[in-house]
């Protein structure tokens, strides 16, 4: 956005315009950090042991998880869930 479109938001749409904007450059370096680190390692291993470095190109598959944990997480949220509704009726009195 240019400065001048700035004339027409209200203050809470400019703070949320700025905190948005500030927030993806948060991600953003921390996205670089990530990258330059892994760049790092696999510098190291390429000076100092080339014949061990790990395959960079290769992506792994991202972990599912088992129908016996989604049961248990349920249970966590319904226990949960069960807590806060016994809460608000006792504090309710």
């Amino acid at each position: 956005m240019h400065h001048d479109d700035f004339w027409q938001v209200s203050l809470r749409e400019f703070d949320l315009i700025t905190s948005a904007r500030c927030k993806g450059k948060d991600r953003e370096f921390r996205a670089r950090r990530v990258l330059n680190q892994e760049m790092g390692i696999l510098t190291q291993f390429a000076f100092h042991d080339p014949k061990k470095m790990p395959d960079f190109t290769r992506q792994t598959e991202p972990v599912k998880p088992s129908a016996s944990s989604r049961s248990q997480d349920l249970e966590k949220l319904r226990a949960g869930l069960l807590g806060l509704h016994y809460h608000s009726k006792r504090n309710a009195k």
